[in-house]
């Protein structure tokens, strides 16, 4: 039995150090948070405040991927995320000794018009590292700068394809000329004004359609961003049908996210990963709690029993996850 390992796994090692350096007077710093990350859960020690914190400032996207609730159900339910409501979170993570807040879950970041607000405010409250997902699509020239300037730490890009017809066949909406414009924008404006950060990784979902087109996506991008990540596809409402198929997973194993993170819907529910994405396992309401009372909960240490035990097949939201690292795997 094997845990799940993406490909270029020893490629991304070996990058991870690469990028200390690049936090300058906060590597140390930087350093010791990403070995609490990995030790919190070894060693089954609960931190006062989870050292990640995932704010959702919208489940609204401009996309409809073919491997995402957006493209396959849709999300009926979506707006944005009140500004002085995601301060307050902000604030109790800056208080509680969080170390990193991503302004994502299920939806696109750029959508909201106060994410450089939110971005500067959280980096103004002391958060170490500040991030986002995004398909790249909705930013502006003047938005990319802007938002460079507030002090992101980091920019993770997704882009399933190397070719423009592979690219628009999986992320349905997006046009491929953009994408590669605003990355481009993105690392010009970092050069120009002469800084180490934000870091720069774009991440490919390798599937049975892409699958062919791996090596030269990494070609097109390895002299412009900083990190490379090619995970399998997981399922999300689509079935097994764009599995490529060359593993098998074969059993369970602990999750480490019960004690590493927590994330907060903008609506202010609050869930104990990032895989929950139909929301099944409500763990408290940011509205009526303090972030720290729901990480120390009763529903929180629940979950984290059912890691303990390893009886991750007969609960909810753990039966059904698609953290491909919770599984133990093996090749066909």
């Amino acid at each position: 039995m094997s845990i799940y390992k993406e490909i270029l796994h020893k490629k991304r090692t070996l990058n991870f150090f690469r990028e200390i350096r690049k936090w300058g007077s906060d590597s140390i710093s930087f350093l010791i948070y990403r070995m609490k990350w990995n030790l919190v859960a070894k060693h089954d020690y609960v931190t006062k405040f989870p050292l990640h914190l995932d704010i959702e400032t919208t489940e609204s996207c401009n996309l409809k991927c073919i491997m995402c609730v957006h493209g396959i159900d849709g999300v009926p339910n979506t707006g944005m995320i009140d500004v002085g409501f995601a301060k307050s979170l902000i604030d109790q993570a800056s208080d509680g000794g969080t170390k990193s807040i991503k302004f994502n879950w299920r939806g696109e970041p750029a959508l909201h018009k106060g994410l450089e607000e939110l971005v500067a405010y959280a980096k103004h409250k002391g958060i170490l590292e500040v991030q986002i997902n995004t398909n790249g699509i909705p930013f502006t020239e003047k938005r990319i700068r802007t938002l460079i300037e507030s002090g992101i730490d980091r920019v993770i890009f997704s882009m399933d394809g190397a070719s423009k017809e592979t690219y628009e066949k999986i992320r349905v909406g997006a046009k491929y000329e953009n994408l590669i414009r605003n990355i481009r924008i993105f690392r010009k404006i970092r050069d120009e004004l002469n800084l180490s950060k934000p870091l720069f990784r774009i991440q490919m979902v390798r599937m049975s359609t892409n699958d062919h087109e791996l090596d030269s996506f990494i070609e097109m991008w390895k002299d412009i961003v900083d990190d490379i990540s090619i995970k399998d596809v997981t399922d999300r409402g689509q079935g097994g049908e764009l599995y490529v198929g060359d593993k098998v997973a074969i059993g369970r194993r602990r999750c480490n996210q019960p004690w590493q993170r927590m994330i907060v819907s903008r609506e202010g529910n609050v869930y104990p990963c990032c895989s929950d994405w139909h929301e099944s396992y409500p763990i408290g309401n940011a509205h009526k709690n303090k972030l720290s009372e729901i990480w120390m909960g009763s529903q929180m240490e629940r979950l984290r029993e059912i890691n303990r035990k390893k009886e991750l097949n007969s609960y909810d939201p753990c039966k059904n996850c698609i953290v491909l690292s919770s599984y133990d795997w093996k090749k066909r």
